[in-house]
């Protein structure tokens, strides 16, 4: 009697396996149909080829952190009348003085909608210069100068981001 249940779990433990295999290998085929890689556009950029990549770092003796800064050129691109421009996203990487991290975070011109009123200017502009400013008082924040441009007109907007030591946008004017 008992080896009569045994063979039976046995049989349903390996039925429920095959079939559960079955169904997880259809899945994979389907979300790897579905992401298909992207087509290289013939967009311009608005930054020079010696600016991309490059890592600014930032010291404030008043603080016991490091701050280094870098942009990067985003897959993505905004359209605008005279053709169509690479976005920029700039990464944030805030280490104590010891060298240990206290956070990276990358952000993008669309970060700022969340924080401001006329979302018109911020979408059809781009980033362009991203700078550290420092603030001379204990306070636990760290402000970041984000310039966007608009390709079109060549007006410029600067913004002031307040971040956090968890790298959360606290506000932005």
């Amino acid at each position: 009697m008992k080896t009569g249940f045994l063979v039976l779990i046995a049989a349903c433990l390996l039925t429920a396996c095959g079939s559960s295999d079955n169904s997880s290998t259809t899945q994979s085929t389907t979300d790897s149909s579905t992401t298909a890689v992207p087509k290289p556009r013939n967009c311009k950029t608005i930054l020079e080829a010696d600016k991309l990549g490059k890592t600014n770092d930032y010291q404030e003796s008043a603080k016991a952190i490091n701050v280094a800064i870098t942009l990067e050129q985003d897959s993505s691109a905004t359209e605008t009348a005279n053709g169509c421009y690479f976005n920029n996203t700039v990464t944030i990487l805030a280490t104590k003085k010891s060298g240990s991290r206290v956070f990276k975070r990358t952000l993008l011109k669309d970060d700022l909608l969340y924080f401001t009123k006329s979302d018109e200017l911020i979408e059809q502009s781009l980033l362009k210069n991203t700078t550290y400013k420092p603030t001379f008082n204990g306070q636990k924040y760290i402000t970041i100068t984000m310039q966007l441009i608009d390709p079109v007109s060549q007006k410029t907007a600067d913004y002031l981001v307040y971040m956090n030591y968890f790298g959360e946008i606290v506000k932005v004017r």
